[in-house]
């Protein structure tokens, strides 16, 4: 069992420096992966309209949105359902598409998906220490990895790094 937590903490600590310089990060990726990736970010919301954020142990930011990537034959609804589970123990609902942006640098296509928070407790993971509930106009400014900002509603943004296309479902 400490071999396994020795493994996991030694994996967080290079991938939390690599996270660090992002041109190292997209170099290793696509020269891994030669198919376009996909992934999805979620923005799950409580009966208070309030935002989850997670902490993750590999990310050089303390908080941000839940993200994973997609796996072969899921759906974003799917995927964003697997990670929470995964990384929180949290149930939620999937309620509708946001956005889907694709880097003008990476090959990478993001989902934005939005869902209601509707039950679980806490469980902290290899990936997630910590989560909280914040109000969508204090994270408007809230950067991650996956290069999108949310405005005072909790809506995205559009960054220089990200072509985001809206979609109404």
């Amino acid at each position: 069992m400490s071999n396994n937590l020795s493994l996991i903490s030694i994996r967080n600590f290079i991938v939390r420096h690599i996270f660090d310089r992002p041109f190292i990060w997209w170099s290793a990726v696509n020269f891994v992966y030669k198919h376009f990736l996909c992934s999805v970010i979620g923005i799950i919301r409580d009966d208070n309209n309030n935002i989850l954020l997670l902490d993750h142990k590999y990310r050089p930011d303390s908080f941000s949105l839940p993200a994973g990537w997609l796996k072969k034959g899921e759906t974003p609804f799917e995927a964003i359902t697997r990670e929470i589970k995964e990384e929180t123990n949290f149930n939620i609902k999937p309620t509708r598409l946001l956005s889907v942006g694709s880097s003008k640098i990476n090959s990478h296509l993001e989902f934005v998906v939005e869902a209601k928070y509707i039950d679980g407790t806490f469980a902290e993971s290899s990936e997630i220490s910590n989560y909280k509930w914040v109000s969508p106009s204090i994270i408007k400014d809230l950067k991650d990895v996956y290069c999108c900002s949310l405005n005072d509603n909790g809506g995205l943004n559009e960054d220089n790094n990200v072509s985001m296309y809206t979609a109404n479902w």
